[in-house]
């Protein structure tokens, strides 16, 4: 048996970045099914708000071209002596096109400016939740540099090592880690240090095949 330096425990347990992906790779594709979703959503919110838009300009077009024919019927069916009466009728006229215009230009407006809020905050949830995501996963991947500098104080065999990393990360996938992980993200609360793992498992990692004597004596060796 000779001493197992770092690079060879990793090289033994195999690609990191596999052991990432079994960890969080269906947590990272669930948020980005979530986030394309939500902005299918936000799609059809806009395409609707733009439908109700478009209709109410229609029904205000339609009510001044029937305001405007009946006062070219009133103005055409007056007297040409009563020339006031007609400048009124079109001082109303223009009254009503002036605020006609005027609230289609702030509903427009109004339109706008929630379609930005929402993208808006879209985007910042996203990022928040990436930013957890990342936090998370450099926690775990410390979590594991610091389980295997404690190896160098124990012997632990091949085989304990690959049963303890496959019970953890069965734990942390399945019944532990991404559902508070999924929670941390809907609570919209930040970055919180979750557990990860507990005593039995910190046990079986830290100790190996029962070794173990806790004083930290000992090289690390491999068991074939």
């Amino acid at each position: 048996m000779s001493q197992m330096t770092r690079d060879d425990v990793r090289e033994r347990l195999g690609n990191i970045d596999q052991i990432r992906d079994i960890i969080f790779g269906t947590q990272i594709r669930d948020y980005d099914n979530r986030f394309s979703k939500l902005e299918k959503d936000i799609s059809l919110i806009q395409q609707e708000m733009r439908a109700q838009f478009e209709q109410l300009k229609t029904n205000f077009s339609a009510e001044l071209k029937a305001a405007n024919e009946i006062i070219d019927k009133k103005i055409k069916t007056l007297s040409l002596t009563t020339q006031e009466e007609a400048a009124d009728f079109r001082q109303q006229f223009d009254r009503l096109n002036r605020r006609f215009s005027s609230s289609f230009q702030t509903l427009d407006e109004e339109l706008d400016t929630q379609t930005n809020s929402i993208r808006e905050e879209l985007f910042q949830t996203k990022g928040k939740l990436q930013d957890d995501i990342a936090g998370l996963r450099d926690l775990v991947l410390q979590e594991l540099e610091e389980r295997f500098g404690a190896l160098a104080q124990d012997k632990v065999s091949k085989e304990d090592i690959a049963e303890t990393l496959f019970a953890l990360g069965m734990r942390i996938k399945g019944t532990e880690f991404i559902p508070k992980l999924r929670e941390a993200g809907d609570d919209g609360n930040g970055y919180k240090s979750l557990p990860f793992m507990d005593s039995g498992a910190s046990k079986a990692l830290k100790y190996g095949n029962g070794n173990g004597n806790g004083n930290g004596h000992g090289a690390t060796e491999i068991h074939s």
